[in-house]
């Protein structure tokens, strides 16, 4: 409760009214299932709107500086992986760096990647962002070190904002800015050295991190009896079902969905199971419109293996594109739930259900048309 009482004071939204909240990393970016090809580029402004759409109350995005000292919203260093050449479209060839390249020749020369030509834009600036995340209500979290950026989010956004880096000294100046939630990533380190750092910074803050081996139980209690909301920052599967389930208070993901308050579900699906080791159920495909969602629970007892279907990669290239599955290895000695979300685009949903051992197994999975 501590924590999402953080929350609640640093955001002052009405979307965070629970303990937990889901982060949108580099916004709520889409893929074309059949190619690789982005439809909602990363770090764009469409991908906040769909963050909107998807009900994500917060997005993450990345700023760099342009040689002419000019703020845009990039995570790679250089743009080859998500932008294309403005004059045909054509894939970039040469490395091309944000910091090496003016902003207005960056603007001019190269769009974002969308298999939609109405969304081939230039790169978007950081008061663009920022201005799209005040028009829909969507909370940006700023992975930054420019210092000039806490500066912009405050004059936009006043504390309605997230500072996110695993610079301290970057993250005193935050705080000197703005009373905005501070998310800092300690790096390797124990319980009681982060919590000595995050009472230096004052304030509301936090910490994050993609270590999911320290970021256990013990550690998020620690630091949240102190007073300190965790984040866990885009744990591959299956280590964003274990964070929540010790207790982090923010899931910062690709693909993680269960923004499920004040939605009913379009379509739902009932199983009771009693499955022996070696045995497998495979559910039925759940067809759904363009953009959904799916959320499965899980009450069981024994081991199991979950995979979900039709999973799409960030950094998959087209030229080897895929869809894979997410694999979860769940166990529960006595009975208890296990609870999943995802994100979907045009792609019907699916899972199976392997028995490790004997399992009795109650199924309910839930699609939401958005």
């Amino acid at each position: 409760m501590i924590a999402g009482l953080i929350l609640l004071q640093a955001c002052s939204s009405s979307t965070f009214t629970k303990e937990s909240f889901n982060a949108a990393h580099r916004g709520c970016w889409l893929r074309e299932p059949d190619t690789g090809e982005y439809y909602i580029p990363e770090n764009s402004t469409y991908g906040i709107e769909m963050a909107a759409r998807y009900g994500y109350p917060v997005i993450e995005l990345d700023v760099k500086y342009t040689l002419d000292q000019k703020m845009v919203v990039m995570h790679d260093g250089t743009i080859n992986r998500t932008m294309r050449n403005a004059s045909d479209y054509s894939k970039i060839g040469k490395p091309v760096r944000v910091d090496a390249m003016l902003f207005d020749d960056l603007r001019r020369d190269y769009v974002l990647e969308s298999s939609d030509p109405a969304k081939r834009t230039p790169i978007p600036t950081l008061e663009e962002m920022l201005l799209t995340c005040k028009r829909t209500g969507v909370v940006p979290m700023l992975h930054s070190k420019v210092l000039e950026s806490y500066k912009l989010a405050h004059k936009i956004l006043g504390d309605r904002w997230i500072a996110f880096d695993e610079n301290y000294s970057a993250m005193k100046v935050a705080r000197s800015i703005s009373d905005c939630l501070i998310l800092w990533d300690p790096g390797r380190t124990s319980a009681a050295n982060t919590i000595e750092g995050l009472e230096r910074l004052g304030g509301r803050c936090g910490m994050s991190t993609m270590k999911h081996d320290m970021q256990n139980a013990a550690f998020i209690d620690s630091l949240q009896n102190a007073g300190h909301p965790c984040q866990s920052s885009i744990f591959p599967t299956p280590h964003e079902l274990q964070s929540l389930h010790d207790g982090a208070a923010i899931q910062l993901s690709d693909f993680y969905w269960n923004q499920t308050e004040d939605r009913e579900a379009a379509s739902t699906l009932s199983e009771q199971l009693s499955l022996a080791a070696g045995e497998s159920w495979q559910s039925p495909a759940l067809e759904a419109g363009d953009f959904s969602a799916m959320t499965i629970h899980l009450n069981f007892k024994g081991a199991l293996e979950l995979r979900v279907k039709d999973h799409v990669h960030r950094d998959a290239r087209p030229a080897d594109w895929k869809l894979e599955d997410r694999v979860y290895t769940l166990n529960r000695e006595t009975p208890g739930e296990a609870a999943l979300g995802f994100r979907f685009y045009k792609t019907a949903h699916s899972f199976e259900i392997v028995a490790a051992e004997d399992s009795e197994v109650s199924v309910k999975a839930e699609i939401y048309e958005l």
